[in-house]
């Protein structure tokens, strides 16, 4: 089952377990990225900013910081739904290292849904980043409160 649209004005109600969507080759990490991450951040580590430190490294070259990653997918997929709003997210992993270059392609599936309480719902939704290659570079699950219908109980 395919979500209609990642924007979609929906109540808890609305949403299905099964739940899909993809963003396909969406967002290409660059150096500038990972130089403001830095900035912005303060993390200067050597396998994001020095060259030589990381081709000794066991990744061979710069790799983004495992936030970066996260924050562009999140910005890729996020649910752009009024209706909802992030409650935290659970089992977060950096699978594999991102290098400057990677493209991140982001699957969101609707995995739980449950009541939460009399106006809202907990929607659970579990990402996965890939890059080009179809390797899975992030997992997460990301967890949203969504208004429920008045009088749906």
């Amino acid at each position: 089952m395919t979500a209609p649209s990642k924007d979609t004005d929906r109540y808890f109600e609305d949403i299905d377990e099964g739940e899909t969507y993809s963003v396909e080759a969406a967002r290409t990490i660059t150096e500038a990225d990972v130089v403001n991450f830095a900035g912005l951040s303060g993390d200067f580590h050597p396998l994001h900013m020095s060259v030589e430190r990381s081709e000794e490294s066991d990744f061979g070259e710069r790799i983004a910081h495992g936030n970066l990653v996260f924050s562009v997918a999140e910005a890729l997929i996020a649910d752009m739904n009024p209706r909802s709003f992030s409650y935290g997210y659970d089992s977060l992993r950096f699978v594999k290292p991102v290098g400057i270059g990677t493209t991140l392609s982001v699957h969101r599936e609707v995995v739980e849904t449950e009541e939460y309480n009399d106006s809202l719902g907990r929607v659970v939704y579990r990402y996965e980043v890939t890059d080009q290659a179809e390797t899975t570079l992030l997992v997460c699950e990301h967890i949203t409160l969504v208004e429920r219908r008045e009088g749906d109980e």
